[in-house]
């Protein structure tokens, strides 16, 4: 469901990041594809990753869920498995080159740089500040990828490189610019997934950071009307459908669609087609015979809207309705009841049964999702120390906690887990063939990728105070209560223990940092997340040195580090200083740091970072007890 905010404008991109891991890349190209000046309606999931650029015309671009109107020569990178649609009602000319991307790794280093920017499935765009010359690389790579020859097919990889150099130099430089989001088309998404909701131009224009004087505009120049008059028009078409379905009353279609009531609906009904609802339903009986009610119509209503309609679901209505349902349906129905014992207490029973096997939840976005009671078979794009906790092993999770939450391996076995992908890119084809009656997720934006596999909820470790709260919402929708219940007495008993001998050998004014290590800046470890920071601080509950306390009051946490250059990092030294060099093992460091007294004496402690790169609670657990056993061990060896 598409709800735009900030992050649907282009993220700022670390192009320096993306550079390196171009030049430690191997490339193979697949195909190079050109169309030229034709109307173009294509649909694709794409096979391999791709550049896809549009050298003449206009066209409607949607990326996953990403639309952009464009107008002039653009780049546009898209990921493997990304969906792609294009949409030219004129003539269009673009060429689609696919490839297939892997790192050579040298270091730790450079595997975890590709997994945090997942070069080849990041979607990016660009618009070509000097388009003529990238024209021209295009037509040359195209006419020598025709030829077959193996000597033209390494020049073209060779040309290959070298667009994309141009492109990140252009971004990098300056010249070049992202291309912008169709914010029209953004707000007539926004508007058809949000139906039955009522519609403020103000609210609308905040979501999209623009003046609710440029969103009439942009919307009218692309769709001849204003956003209010789009959504009646919409929710008149809508409300035809469901008159012609015969499936609900007047009442539940005008609740469904959002009108105040059935009168205001029947007025505005009759304002567009001429005649009442009812009557509407009664003058085109041929085409009831042609909707056949089936399990799939009911996806013709979104959640929240059959959620509404269900609130007059009493007896008097479900009389009326079946009064109005076909034959065939209840023959299907009679068929059903006795295949189940044939009497109605039978059936009664049988139902009481398939609802006691599911349970409707809130989730962490807010959505109303109905789950299994207890799923057995768990994808995971982020969760995997949550369940494990809980004695819980999914059969699927992703590569940031299979390789890099190294406190978990004891808890499962290897082959029992599927490696479906990366936190931001999970193969849905893998997810699928694992046939998972729960998928959760971190993400809300992949929702919808999710529930055509399966019951998706979201979960957001971010919503709960402490690790036994997170613990406990998770046993929830798990039906694990007891186990979560079991690991909440465990975690509290065994992080009393560790708080005890640390207590007992550390005053309380000592104080605590974590540095975590980058080439060009040192990063001071936050105290609600990654990198030992959730154990440090929060679970095991020691001071921070007063400038990081400092960063924590007043800074933004949501990155889980704060940024600070190495010609002030000697402000931030606390007692207890532990490092983390994920990132430059095999790097030099600046005089600023090497020189600190700390470093050169060798009192910092270190840190594992396959070991601490999770913050999950069960990771969060044995962190807090090795850190306390390295607090204990540097203390008494002064």
């Amino acid at each position: 469901m598409i709800a735009y905010n900030s992050e649907f404008e282009e993220r700022d991109m670390n192009y320096e990041a993306y550079m390196l891991l171009w030049q430690n890349a191997y490339i193979k190209l697949k195909q190079i594809d050109y169309v030229q000046n034709i109307p173009v309606r294509m649909t694709k999931v794409m096979k391999y990753s791709s550049l896809l650029i549009i050298t003449e015309g206009a066209a409607e671009i949607m990326i996953d869920d990403q639309p952009y109107f464009v107008q002039r020569f653009t780049i546009f990178h898209i990921g493997k498995s990304q969906s792609l649609h294009i949409t030219a009602q004129d003539k269009l000319s673009y060429y689609l080159i696919y490839y297939r991307g892997d790192i050579v790794y040298t270091d730790a280093f450079m595997q975890h740089l590709q997994m945090q920017y997942q070069p080849f499935q990041t979607s990016f765009s660009c618009i070509s500040a000097n388009p003529i010359a990238i024209h021209s690389l295009l037509q040359n790579m195209y006419i020598k990828w025709q030829s077959g020859s193996i000597q033209e097919h390494l020049s073209v990889k060779a040309s290959f490189y070298e667009l994309i150099y141009r492109v990140f130099q252009e971004l990098v430089e300056g010249y070049g610019e992202p291309h912008e989001i169709d914010k029209a088309e953004v707000a007539r998404l926004y508007i058809e997934q949000h139906i039955n909701e009522s519609l403020s131009i103000q609210k609308l224009a905040d979501l999209l950071n623009i003046s609710t004087r440029h969103l009439l505009r942009i919307f009218k120049a692309r769709f001849e009307v204003g956003p209010q008059v789009y959504l009646q028009q919409l929710r008149i078409e809508h409300a035809k459908k469901y008159l012609l379905a015969n499936q609900f009353s007047i009442k539940e279609i005008a609740v469904s669609l959002g009108f105040e009531d059935e009168y205001y609906f029947s007025r505005a009904f009759k304002k567009v087609t001429k005649m009442a609802p009812s009557n509407y339903r009664l003058n085109y009986p041929s085409n009831m015979s042609e909707i056949t009610i089936t399990i799939e119509n009911s996806f013709q209503y979104n959640e929240n809207q059959l959620a509404q309609a269900n609130r007059f679901k009493n007896e008097e209505m479900i009389t009326n309705r079946i009064q109005h349902l076909k034959l065939p349906f209840l023959l299907k129905l009679l068929v059903l009841l006795s295949a189940y014992g044939g009497e109605s207490k039978h059936h009664s029973r049988r139902l009481t049964t398939n609802e006691a096997m599911t349970k409707t939840v809130i989730d962490d976005s807010g959505r109303e999702v109905v789950i299994p009671m207890k799923a057995e078979r768990i994808v995971t794009d982020w969760y995997l120390g949550q369940m494990l906790a809980l004695d819980v092993v999914p059969v699927g999770a992703v590569t940031a906690n299979l390789d890099f939450a190294a406190f978990l391996k004891p808890y499962y076995k290897n082959e029992d887990i599927l490696n479906v992908g990366t936190d931001g890119n999970v193969s849905i084809e893998k997810t699928a063939k694992l046939k998972p009656d729960l998928i959760v997720t971190w993400n809300p934006e992949d929702v919808g990728k999710y529930e055509k596999i399966a019951p998706t909820i979201v979960f957001s470790d971010t919503a709960y105070k402490t690790a036994t709260d997170e613990i406990k919402a998770m046993g929830e929708y798990l039906g694990r209560q007891q186990e979560a219940d079991a690991f909440i007495n465990d975690f509290e008993s065994r992080i009393a223990k560790a708080q005890e001998k640390v207590n007992a050998v550390v005053s309380e004014d000592s104080t605590f940092t974590i540095f975590d290590l980058f080439a060009k800046k040192a990063t001071v470890v936050g105290n609600k997340s990654v990198s030992g920071g959730r154990a440090l601080y929060q679970i095991l509950g020691v001071k921070p040195q007063e400038m990081v306390q400092n960063l924590f009051d007043t800074k933004d946490p949501s990155l889980g580090r704060y940024e600070i250059p190495y010609e002030v990092v000697g402000d931030y030294v606390g007692d207890y200083v532990f490092v983390i060099n994920f990132f430059n093992k095999e790097g030099e460091f600046p005089s600023t740091w090497t020189n600190l007294d700390v470093v050169k004496k060798r009192k910092t402690l270190q840190l594992a970072s396959e070991f601490y790169f999770a913050s999950d609670p069960l990771s969060g657990l044995h962190q807090a007890e090795d850190l306390a056993d390295k607090i204990i061990e540097f203390t008494l060896a002064k």
